[in-house]
């Protein structure tokens, strides 16, 4: 049995937003390799070996193959929202865990995201976060004793929930940068 059969875990791809910074919704937006960010987050959630990976985006928005794609109707409203649609599309499975990577950040390495997932069979940490000098980035992992929270947070999102878990909060080092290259606007891109 392979370790990720033994460690189920989904990645929800958070791709919904309107992008109003960027000029576009940025699933859909292009990297300088041609390929969309969207397809780039998602092969990096396949590359870790994440079952499902759920992307959640925009109306009319083609979703990768190997992704399982879910329909965020309001593209303003918070992130959240649609890391809440993605993990109500979880509540049936074995997953005892999930990888939270936003579109915005299509430049972190799956090498990155396994350093995470790998953290948290290691650790059993509810939270893991890579960090890269110092600070941290995305992608993030939830256990699934997190989802709760996720679901029912008031105020301030995901990021409370890391907050509120303080100390129990374990961080991975990484050599790569891209986990903090938050794309916003398209000079982000250069």
């Amino acid at each position: 049995m392979s370790a990720e059969k033994k460690h189920p875990f989904a990645a929800i791809v958070l791709a919904a937003g309107a992008g109003t910074r960027f000029g576009e919704p940025k699933a859909g937006a292009t990297l300088p390799d041609g390929r969309r960010f969207l397809e780039a987050v998602v092969e990096g959630c396949m590359t870790c070996g994440a079952d499902p990976v759920i992307a959640v985006v925009p109306p009319g928005t083609v979703v990768p193959a190997g992704a399982r794609g879910v329909v965020n109707a309001k593209p303003k409203d918070e992130q959240v929202t649609s890391l809440r649609l993605g993990l109500a599309q979880l509540a049936n499975t074995s997953a005892g865990g999930v990888l939270v990577w936003p579109v915005d950040h299509p430049f972190a390495l799956a090498t990155s995201a396994l350093a995470v997932v790998d953290a948290a069979r290691r650790t059993g940490a509810p939270i893991v976060v890579p960090e890269h000098n110092g600070k941290r980035g995305h992608p993030v992992w939830f256990a699934r004793e997190t989802w709760r929270e996720l679901m029912t947070v008031s105020d301030g999102g995901a990021r409370a929930v890391v907050h509120a878990y303080g100390t129990r909060v374990a961080a991975v080092n990484v050599s790569d940068a891209g986990v903090l290259r938050d794309v916003d606007t398209r000079a982000d891109l250069g």
